[in-house]
């Protein structure tokens, strides 16, 4: 059995590059919205509402890649955890080449659509703010490929233990999206245009990276032959195994995101800048519980790989504890230092009164994030995506949307009122994470015995 101080090396081993990535990563986020809000007068304000609208739009589509990425993980994670090399870099392919023809296809169907979606869905906001958002996910768009083959080359490096390169290869992405935007928009002056090329050719310098990476073998994993790929239906069933829960989880959960944006689109600009300034600063405070969320994916993974089903249940448990540890320290922090870090993105008063609330009301709820992010991080690392699944969606669409609707829009509490509604949700799904967490069904799961048993693996009561 694995003791704690091993559990602890190897959160530390998986886990610091991840941090490490997440916080350049996030920073140069942040400083990415700074760059935009920081352009004169009204023209900031109408950038960063128009990024913000767009990426909520776009994380929609994102969330298929992002799911197949999980899938990869997940199966590359078991096969390593069996010892099984071959078949982990067999995965590794299958998920890489899989995620880069479906990343083309819905390029090409959001090239066409662009204008006419945009405008569907975002009827309300003001004529400026619709205007940018057209032309900045015209350009956007064309990156989302890179994306796919950046999130899905890196998921599986991580599930084979390897979360240096990954890491790397982010802040490569993030340095020259930061250098590009800066000069786009502050050299060239080109506006909306200058951020979205920035953004996009970060993406594909960071892809180029990763798949140079895969391909040369210089790392535990080596991807071959890609010219001459042929679909193995074998791989790609266990990866979309987790992979589709994941993706339609994804997908249905950001339709709801993208409800209460909407929501908060018909508040105005102010409502929308406050948010996304407040959300930016939020994704900051997230970070050691995004980093723990990728590893718990991982250490579950591999554990379950070894068929180690008690010790994956007291892994996910100290991970989750180590979470929320985290996340109430940095919750406490932010609420004297929400307005200093508001005032490193604008200074228009009534964006930075509103962002700063919505921080200091974020940091009330920090206590039960874990239990609904890094809980479920673990449950799919186990192959238990169709719970996670069905759980997310109906929190998402019963309290989030719901509520959100009903406090911001009925009465009025505008983004305080999604917010609140958010917190409903979390509090919701981390007690069913916890409910399934103390029962069997979740360790149920073999991805890598899929093909040879077809049968579910006997549980042994703790």
């Amino acid at each position: 059995m694995k003791d704690m101080k091993r559990l602890k090396k190897e959160i530390m081993l998986l886990g610091i590059p991840i941090l490490i990535e997440q916080i350049l990563t996030t920073t140069m986020g942040m400083m990415n919205t700074m760059l935009s809000s920081n352009l004169k007068g009204q023209e900031g304000i109408n950038v960063v509402s128009a990024i913000s609208m767009i990426d909520s739009f776009s994380y929609l589509f994102i969330s298929v890649f992002t799911a197949l990425a999980i899938g990869g993980t997940v199966v590359v994670a078991q096969y390593m955890g069996r010892g099984d090399c071959q078949k982990a870099n067999e995965a590794a392919k299958q998920g890489v080449m899989s995620a880069t023809f479906i990343s083309i296809l819905i390029t090409i169907f959001l090239f066409i659509f662009n204008a006419p979606l945009i405008r569907l869905i975002y009827n309300s906001v003001e004529p400026q703010v619709m205007e940018y958002g057209i032309k900045y996910f015209g350009i956007v768009l064309l990156s989302f490929p890179f994306m796919a083959i950046t999130l899905i080359a890196n998921g599986v490096l991580r599930g084979a233990g390897d979360t240096k390169t990954a890491a790397i290869s982010n802040v490569i992405a993030n340095i020259f999206n930061i250098g590009l935007t800066y000069l786009f928009l502050y050299v060239f002056e080109w506006g909306i245009i200058g951020a979205a090329l920035g953004i996009s050719l970060a993406r594909a310098i960071g892809a180029s990276y990763v798949l140079w990476i895969l391909m040369s073998g210089k790392k535990v994993l080596k991807l071959e032959k890609l010219y001459h790929y042929k679909p193995n239906f074998k791989f790609l069933r266990q990866i979309f195994y987790v992979g589709v829960p994941a993706g339609v989880e994804s997908i249905i959960f950001h339709l709801g995101k993208l409800l209460t944006q909407v929501f908060i689109g018909g508040m105005g600009a102010i409502a929308m800048s406050s948010n996304s300034i407040a959300n930016s600063i939020i994704n900051l405070i997230n970070i050691p519980g995004n980093a723990l969320t990728t590893v718990s994916t991982t250490i579950i993974g591999q554990e379950i790989g070894r068929a180690e089903y008690d010790e994956a249940r007291k892994s996910l448990s100290y991970i989750t504890r180590f979470a929320t540890i985290c996340l109430v320290i940095l919750g406490a922090l932010s609420i004297p230092t929400a307005w200093y870090l508001v005032a490193l993105y604008t200074d228009h008063e009534a964006v930075m009164d509103y962002a700063t609330k919505l921080i200091q009301l974020n940091a009330l709820a920090t206590p039960i994030w874990a239990f609904s992010f890094v809980l479920p991080g673990g449950l799919k690392g186990a192959g238990d995506g169709k719970y996670t699944m069905k759980t997310a969606i109906t929190g998402m669409w019963v309290f989030r949307v719901g509520l959100g609707y009903l406090f911001g829009v009925v009465l009025k509490w505008g983004v305080y009122g999604i917010f609140i509604a958010m917190f409903v949700d979390w509090a919701v799904r981390g007690t069913l994470y916890m409910i399934r967490l103390r029962g069997d069904k979740w360790l149920s799961h073999r991805l890598t015995d899929y093909e040879e048993t077809k049968e579910k693996i006997k549980i042994q009561a703790t």
